[in-house]
This record gives structure tokens, sequence and C-alpha cells, in this order.
């Protein structure tokens, strides 16, 4: 007895896996044959039940078979005599292959939790151990072989006719089969990832559908547009480095012949929360309550050598803890509280996201004026420090606050991200005017992103063809890449060569990211042209204007093409690489370092030597100024593997947790004053100020109202 039915795509691959496995792999099957078997004959679907025979017609199997050819699972049988093709299993599928990463991945949505933390559990461990070192290292071999941007290309071609063979699988099988729904919403995501949000390509280059279309089943809309040459001409100012890993020399030629008059700077910023409490005399007024208020504050520490390191009486800027300082505007954010902002007419979120984006503003504000050459050195006699050739900022240059619709507000809030972008945007400026353009870059300790990950997974498991370079690993699964961070996966890949060379990094190529694609617009960018951005954001303005009721930012914008949001959207990139300078088992993680510049619209070569000028500088700047050991950031974590991070970074770290204590300390006091200035004390004595931490109820709330996203936030995209 057999069961006939229309079995959906995932038992259709399972039972073409099934009966390929019964057949000569040198003589294979062709589609035909698989068909015929499948519908007259049926498999055991699981071992022990009774076989299921298809009733679909031949022409879904030629689909599904193209598909499992381009997922790798399928080959063709080598030295076939004319006739139809013959089809046999890859070498490496097998029962312990059959079902993929890629499969659970697709499936976690439908798994229990226990079960879908038992899978990723399963996946982490899969990739560890020694011979999982022995292949990153072949890998890291041949990665010096890759050319990067061709290989990127064929990824993204390859990725886009899967997805399409998906939905017309799906379409002929009906919108019925929900495994498979999960199956082209996933890589539908991936796509989007990949082209919009990492790489910032155009709807000209590829067109991926959106989210909406997926979820309606609406099959006309649901395929991706691609044109390759569109594609690899973007790519061209994506993608820079002649092999995916190179080593960059120390002494290389865009490093300084003495260093004497060159500044290499490190910030950081931090910020605390407290609970104060003000209880005054009760002969002069009640009993105050308490309010959460949070400190943010940054320092930048100066590499000085030679004559400046003599003329400055501290390699420091911060803004002075005066009670002028913190009250003057030209500093917002260093010190805030909830009933600072009562007639905003600000959610609990929205609050919290505005203190968020206000500790990024008080580390751009500082790097600001040091990277401009304005900034007196604390403590000093109101000389200027000198400007950085190398400035390296704690984290990613990305703002904290980027989307349009948080930049549009006209509150508070809305203003608070105009001053990240208006301070980024003048740091922007000053580099491309600048005939020996200054560097500011980050090192980002923690990423969110999974590119490097996904192009090394990528390569791992299915190598390079038309660059002639094999599979590593023909058995390991692409998708393992989305179980690892980035800057787990390249430390563990460039750790590999450590000892390989005593005079230089090892590097990654270099990817670029437009700063639309950070943003709430990545989706929107529809062809690569000067004012493209411009022209839209100037018919968003059009349509606020043409609205009495609109109360935006934008209609009280002159020159729209002079906006510091437009000119970031149209000349703002942030390259991203990794340098490989730590080395052990396991090797400490390295963080993924980034710089800010405009790279898009230069020339060609132009483009290539900024780049290859800027990750030179950057290499030779870090073994100049050195490392340290990030012990800080585990406090009360339990973990014992540290990160490396540069000294300078390091450096402002540490001046600046003492800065942090005292800005409280110095506030508690300017608020006693006040008061006593104002009559509501006769004395100081009268006055009890006292912060202390906040509770952990307190503390888990404002967390979880930051998370939730401000009210017009679209997506968070951002990138760690």
């Amino acid at each position: 007895m057999t069961e006939a039915r229309k079995l959906d795509v995932a038992e259709r691959e399972q039972a073409i896996i099934k009966h390929l496995r019964t057949v000569d792999p040198e003589a294979g099957a062709t589609i035909a044959h698989i068909h015929e078997k499948l519908t007259s004959e049926g498999v055991e679907l699981v071992a022990g039940t009774t076989p299921v025979r298809d009733n679909v017609t031949v022409q879904a199997y030629h689909k599904l078979v193209a598909r499992m050819v381009l997922d790798h699972r399928l080959v063709e049988v080598t030295g076939q005599s004319p006739g139809a093709t013959r089809y046999t299993l890859a070498p490496t599928l097998h029962a312990d292959t059959a079902v993929r990463l890629d499969d659970i991945r697709d499936a976690l949505a439908d798994m229990t939790p226990t079960e879908a933390i038992a899978e990723l559990i399963y996946a982490r461990e899969s990739v560890r151990g020694e011979e999982r070192k022995q292949l990153l290292h072949r890998t890291a071999q041949q990665l010096q072989k890759l050319a990067p941007r061709p290989f990127i290309k064929d990824l993204i071609v390859s990725k886009v006719a899967t997805y399409n063979a998906d939905v017309d699988i799906w379409e002929d099988h009906g919108d019925t089969d929900d495994r498979h729904r999960s199956r082209v919403k996933n890589a539908r995501m991936e796509l989007e990832n990949l082209c919009y949000r990492w790489l910032g390509l155009s709807h000209e280059s590829v067109h991926v559908p959106p989210a909406s279309s997926v979820a309606t089943g609406s099959f006309k809309t649901m395929r991706t547009g691609i044109n390759e040459s569109r594609l690899e001409a973007e790519l061209a100012k994506r993608v820079y480095g002649e092999s995916f890993i190179e080593l960059v020399s120390f002494e290389n030629p865009s490093a300084p012949k003495d260093w004497a008059n060159v500044v290499v700077a490190g910030s950081d910023g931090s910020t605390y929360s407290s609970v104060m409490q003000i209880d005054t005399a009760s002969n002069f007024v009640d009993a105050g309550g308490s309010e959460v208020v949070t400190f943010n504050n940054s320092m930048v520490y100066l590499h000085l050598e030679g004559a400046n390191r003599e003329q400055h009486p501290t390699p420091m800027y911060s803004v002075p803890i005066t009670k002028s300082a913190i009250d003057s505007p030209h500093n917002a954010g260093m010190v805030m509280a909830p009933f600072m902002y009562r007639n905003a007419g600000l959610s609990d979120s929205e609050y919290e996201h505005m203190a968020k984006c206000a500790t990024d503003v008080v580390q751009w504000r500082a790097d600001e004026r040091v990277f401009l050459g304005s900034a007196p050195a604390l403590g000093g006699d109101g000389r200027t420090l000198p400007a950085p050739r190398v400035h390296l900022r704690d984290g990613t240059v990305t703002l904290q606050e980027r989307e349009l619709n948080h930049y549009q507000r006209n509150d508070p809030y809305g203003e608070m991200v105009r001053q990240g972008v208006r301070l980024s945007e003048s740091i922007l400026r000053h580099m491309t005017t600048s005939r020996q353009p200054p560097i500011l870059a980050g090192a980002v300790k923690s990423s969110q992103l999974r590119l490097f990950a996904t192009l090394i997974s990528e390569f791992i498991a299915h190598g390079h063809a038309p660059s002639g370079i094999e599979p590593v690993d023909p058995g390991w699964d692409a998708s393992r890449g989305a179980m690892l961070t980035d800057n787990e996966i390249v430390t563990a890949v460039l750790s590999t060569l450590a000892k390989e060379s005593t005079d230089g990094f090892f590097c990654t190529c270099v990817i670029v990211r437009p700063f639309h694609a950070t943003t709430d617009l990545h989706r929107q960018y529809e062809h690569e042209v000067t004012d493209f951005w411009t022209e839209r954001i100037r018919q968003r303005q059009n349509e606020h204007l043409a609205n009495p009721d609109s109360d935006t930012y934008w209609v009280t914008v002159d020159a729209i093409e002079d906006d510091p949001f437009v000119r970031m959207c149209e000349y703002a990139d942030y390259a991203l690489f990794y340098v490989g300078h730590t080395a052990g088992d396991p090797a400490p993680l390295a963080p993924r370092y980034e710089f800010m510049d405009s790279i898009r619209y230069r020339r060609a070569e132009e483009a290539s030597l900024r780049v290859r000028r800027n990750v030179e500088l950057i290499v030779a700047s870090l073994q100049h100024t050195k490392f340290t050991p990030d012990l800080d950031h585990n406090f009360l974590t339990g973990k014992r593997l540290v990160k490396i991070i540069p000294r300078v970074i390091y450096t402002a770290h540490e001046y600046c947790k003492a800065l942090g204590r005292r800005l409280e300390t110095e506030l508690k006091s300017m608020v006693v004053a006040q008061l006593v200035r104002v009559g509501r004390a006769r004395r100081p004595e009268d006055v009890n100020v006292r912060t202390y931490p906040l509770d952990r109820d307190q503390y888990l709330s404002r967390q979880q109202e930051s998370e939730r996203p401000a009210i017009g936030a679209g997506s968070q995209v951002g990138d760690k």
C-alpha cells in the first residue's frame, strides 16, 4: 500500500535525496526518471512508514532540481553521453548533511523555544575545536588568492537566482506550503540585508521586493531583478582590495617617516544614571523628591611626542566641569533628567532614546573640537591641542541616531539628533577640504553585522570557481555565518596567520557602506546618481510645506541641498575592515575598524588610493601607539576572554571614568550653590544632595523603554 498526495517542497527534496542515494552516483538519474520513480512507486519519507507517492507534474521537478543544483546539493554527472542531463548527490551530501543549518534556520520560527536554543548551540559547537582551527588556516591562505569584488558580485547573482527559483517553486506548489514560505521569507531578508543594509546598492542594480510581497503571496511582485553591469559598477565603489586578505606592512608608503609631530588620538564616552535626592531644611522648603539623572561625559586622549608633549600640561581634552559649561546650550546632553523635558511631549521610550543619543552627541562634540584643532588642553593655559592625523573613537563612526523620521522631529529629541548629524557632517567637510586629510576611525568591539561572516562562510563552502579556487570544506554549511559574529569568525581566521609575519598585519578587504544604508532610507535608493537624495528629500519637504498642519523641521529649511543630513546622504561613506593583530588559542577578539570619508563619487583610481592610504595609516598608527587588553567591559560578566583595543582608546576610557565621578560630585555642589544663591536655602549645609545608583527594577525598566522604538521610527537598521 502506498499513499498518494502532493508533497510539500521540503518533503519533495527529501524524497529526491532518498531516491538518489539508491542510484549509482557515476550514472545518476534524469529528472524524468526521478519523477517517474517518486510518482509511481513513492518513497518512505520516514523509515518504516508507508511509502508516499507524489502527484505533481514533471515540470515541478525540473524547477526543484535546478534549485537544488544552485544550492549545491545536487550536481550534474560528469562525462555524460548525449541526451537528458543526469544528476547525482553532491559529494558531501550524506545522511548527516541532508538537513543543513540553512534548513534549521528556516524552521526556527516553527520550533519551540527549547528546540531553537538546542539547535543554535549545536550549530555553534559544530565549528569549534582543533579541526576548525586548521580549516580556518586553510581558509585564510585561500582568501589571500581571492579577488573580493568579483566574488561578492557572483555571490549576489547566485543568491538572486536561488531566491527566484524558490519563488517559482512556491508558485507552482501554491502558497499553502508554510515551510517553503519561511524559506522564501528568509532568502528575501538575506538579500535585503546584503544588498541594501550592508552594501547600500540601488534598485537599479538589484531590486529586492518588499517584505509585504512574501507576506501576501503576491508572486507577480515577489521576484528579484538584477542588472549585472550596473551591479558591477556599484560594487567598484563599495569593495576595495586586491585580495580578500592581504598583508599591510608597518613601514608602508603612507606611514609617517617621522612621528615627532604626528598626533594619534583616542576618545571614549561614558554614561550612567543615578537617583538624585535633594533634602532641604524644613524651615526653608518642603522635602524634595528623587529624580533619575543621567550623566554623560567624554574624554579625548592624544598621543603626543616631541615638542607637542612639552608644550601641553595634559594630553587630554574634555568639556570643563564648571557650572557655565554644564549649563551652556552648546554642551546640551551632559546632564539630563525627565523633568527637564516635561513640556516636550516625549513618551518614556522617546526620552530614553534621546538620552542614548545624547551620550553619542557628547562624544561627537569632543571628537569634533579635537579633530578640527580647536580644543584646549584640559587644565592648560588655553592653548589648543594639535589636531590629530588619526583619531580613533571607541565604537562605531556611524551615529547612534540617524533615522530621517527622528531627524525631522520638531522637539528636543529631534534637535539632539540634528546636533549629532551636524557634528558628523562638520568633520566630514573638514576631511574633504584638507590637503592632508586626517582620518576619523572607530574600533567596534562587538559587531552586530554578519557581513564578513557571511562572505567567509560562503567561500569556505563553495570556493569561487571563476577564480579557480575550490571549496575549502564542501561540507561546511554556509549558514554557519549567520550563527557567528563578524568579530568572532574574522578574528579566528586572521589569528591563524599571526606567526607568518612580523613586519605587518594581515587585513581584510575594505567594504564601504554609504550613509543611507545605515538609516531608515536603505530601501529607497533607486538610482546611484548625484543629488538623488537632495531631490528625494526635497520632495518630502514640499509635501510638508503643502500641509498646513505639518510641524516638522523641514518647514524651516531654506537650502535643502546644504542641510547636514542631505549632505551626509550624498557624500558620507563608512569603510569597514579588520586588522589581524591578535593571536593565541583562543585569540582575543579584535575590533572591527572603520573610517568615515567621502569615497563613492571619486574617480576609481583616486578612490582606491584614498582607501589604501587610510588603511595603511591606521595600521601604522596602531602599531606605533600599541594595544591594551580591555578587561573593564567584562566586569560582572564572568567572561575571561578579553578584547584587544588600541591603547589610546583604553587610556581615554580610564580618564573618562574618573571624569564621570567628578562630574557627579561637582554637579551636587553646583545645585547646592544655586539653591543658596536664589534664596531657597540660607547655608550650604541646609541642603543635602545625595546620588545613589538605580536599583535593579528601575534600571531594567529604563532599559526596556529604550528598546522600544520611538514614535515614527522605522525598523532598527543600525550597525554596531
